[in-house]
């Protein structure tokens, strides 16, 4: 039966139970798993869901259990006119040889060839994550991600492709990277609202980048509740769905959540003390 996750605490436990599944499928006991990484107590409090792990030993954990980090898409969209090219595209993507995508991905005899929306729309997408990657240039990549945007038809559809759904996410994180002092998740939002109401033609594994990329959204703009809040819907709906795609990093970005709250209650903690200590002072 799925896990319906409500709050901060169950996110622990599904977290827990996740590990321990991969631990038990590898056949390694908890004291294996820790060897030369922590005490054995650790890894069993962690699979009850009493203790989180800092970043540094959930990445080792998840190494170790291999969960992959910083993953590409679960499954890749067909670039139809172009076979072959479409392929290396594929490959290209899934072996982050991002450089060289780029490079192929240029040549302008390709691009000519293409001539229907939902190839343009995937080649843009596509071309746009690799200029990102090999740039960092989010201004330059999002130019890419609205041209492909424009070649949705109707651009208000009563049910969307995943793809589609996933340039949304995308072009709300480039356009939150290069504005970071206002806060928009006009993208994201309308990305969950078509996940929440499956008002989708296909339903990939992919959708689960949405969830991730919203919380680093937020993490930039020093939002790590709400990105706390969109981790735990992003687990859920992978527990729903029987998915471990892109859990680890949604683990990661938790983790790193959950620290920069405790900083902030901390900092607060200190200001208000601090505070007193000068009224007291002057009285």
């Amino acid at each position: 039966m799925a896990t319906t996750i409500i709050d901060f605490a169950t996110a622990l436990t599904v977290l827990g139970n996740n590990l321990k599944a991969h631990r038990q499928a590898l056949g390694l006991s908890q004291q294996a798993l820790a060897a030369g990484l922590c005490a054995q107590t650790m890894i069993g409090n962690i699979e009850k869901g009493i203790d989180l792990p800092d970043a540094n030993l959930l990445a080792k954990l998840c190494e170790r259990l291999c969960l992959p980090h910083k993953q590409m898409l679960r499954e890749n969209y067909p670039i139809r006119r172009l076979p072959s090219f479409s392929d290396k595209v594929h490959r290209l993507y899934d072996q982050q040889r991002y450089t060289d995508l780029k490079a192929y991905m240029e040549r302008p005899d390709r691009l000519q060839v293409l001539t229907t929306d939902e190839d343009l729309k995937t080649y843009y997408y596509y071309y746009g994550c690799a200029v990102y990657q090999v740039t960092h240039d989010a201004t330059a990549a999002l130019q890419s991600i609205r041209t492909a945007l424009t070649m949705m038809m109707p651009q208000h559809p009563q049910r969307y492709r995943t793809l589609e759904v996933l340039l949304f996410s995308v072009e709300n994180y480039l356009t939150a990277a290069i504005t970071t002092n206002q806060p928009n998740y006009a993208g994201f939002e309308r990305a969950l609202t078509i996940i929440r109401e499956h008002r989708l033609v296909d339903n990939s594994q992919n959708l689960g980048m949405v969830f991730n990329q919203y919380a680093r959204s937020c993490l930039m703009q020093s939002q790590p509740e709400r990105a706390i809040r969109i981790l735990i819907e992003g687990i859920a709906w992978a527990d729903t769905h029987g998915s471990d795609y892109m859990l680890a990093d949604d683990y990661a970005l938790l983790v790193r959540a959950h620290a920069l709250t405790q900083q902030m209650v901390n900092d607060q903690q200190t200001r208000g003390t601090a505070t007193s200590a000068v009224l007291a002072t002057r009285s």
